[in-house]
């Protein structure tokens, strides 16, 4: 046996486990579907009942404890106004410190380096594609 009938035979099998862990995926989530909703039930009710009786934390011994915590969420809406906002104000420590991997890629296109500060680097990753049939 050849090294190409071999990997022609490997990357078959590769592809024909790909699709097989796809629908056991698929059964396990139909499978888990009523739990997850039944879940999001019981969490629902209790934090109903919690909030009509003004609590932040519930414990039931020897089962276990809930309560509320504050979680936040930040999003630009308007990159623009945000910017000019932090420009105008000297806000610079709303931003954090990154780059734009493409941009970054462009620039070292152009110049032959990457811009002062900036580690870019790159690697062969093994992808897959499955063929038309």
């Amino acid at each position: 046996m050849t090294d190409e009938v071999s990997r022609s035979e490997v990357i078959t099998r590769r592809f024909a486990l790909d699709e097989e862990i796809s629908l056991i995926q698929g059964r396990h989530k139909l499978e888990l579907a009523p739990l997850v909703e039944e879940l999001a039930l019981c969490e629902r009710f209790v934090a109903d009942s919690m909030n009509k009786a003004n609590e932040q934390s519930v414990k039931i011994d020897g089962v276990g404890m809930t309560f509320f915590r504050t979680v936040s969420k930040c999003q630009v809406r308007d990159w623009e106004a945000t910017l000019a906002e932090i420009q105008s104000k000297g806000l610079w420590h709303l931003l954090t410190h990154a780059v734009s991997k493409e941009a970054v890629k462009e620039y070292i296109e152009v110049n032959k380096e990457a811009p002062a500060g900036v580690e870019f680097t790159t690697f062969k990753d093994l992808s897959w594609r499955r063929g038309k049939e």
